[in-house]
């Protein structure tokens, strides 16, 4: 048996995928504290398993980089879905919350989505578009509804919404305080007028 689990030089399938997982994990928690410039060694070195392992998953940095956030974007979709079927009063102000905060938990993140969702962005890779779209089709139910039930006005549209809130988390860096403070400024000019 070798340190990650499976026969010597032929770790399992269920060994692989838990290895990428703890993987994952790991970069995660290590870029929110480092940046993503954080050396790869370390990330290997704190989930527990070889250099190797780490680069038979993922053979660069930018893979590695592109599976964490892509797991942030699946929260964010998990988020939104859940809002849209419990169907409360304010969900969609609470999404923006939830988007802000995983924005503000990772610099890199925050400062790739900050950049995808501007009005005129420049050039955004193809996982991003991806990552826009699937957050597009997850919430933008969220905020149809609140203009149905009269919570935002009528006349504002999604995209200059979705880019407004992403600039809330760019502006206040990684600054909770203030961050609530303008989102809550943001989400009070949405709402609709009596």
């Amino acid at each position: 048996m070798n340190k990650e689990g499976g026969m010597a030089g032929r770790p399992t399938r269920q060994d692989a995928q838990r290895n990428r997982s703890r993987l994952l994990d790991t970069a995660a928690e290590v870029f929110q504290a480092a940046g993503a410039d954080a050396p790869l060694d370390l990330i290997a070195e704190r989930a527990g398993v070889a250099n190797a392992t780490l680069y038979r998953h993922f053979p660069t940095r930018r893979l590695l980089v592109s599976a964490v956030y892509a797991r942030i974007i699946d929260t964010l979709c998990a988020e939104a879905a859940t809002r849209v079927e419990d169907g409360g009063a304010g969900a969609l102000f609470d999404w923006f919350g939830v988007v802000v905060a995983h924005m503000q938990a990772s610099r890199g993140l925050r400062e790739t989505l900050v950049a995808a969702y501007a009005l005129a962005p420049e050039g955004s890779a193809a996982e991003v578009e991806e990552w826009h779209e699937r957050i597009r089709a997850t919430a933008l139910p969220l905020f149809t509804r609140a203009q149905q039930e009269g919570l935002v006005a009528p006349a504002l549209h999604w995209p200059e919404v979705l880019a407004l809130v992403t600039a809330v988390a760019g502006a206040a860096g990684d600054d909770t305080r203030a961050a609530r403070t303008m989102l809550a400024i943001v989400t009070a000019g949405l709402r609709a007028t009596p």
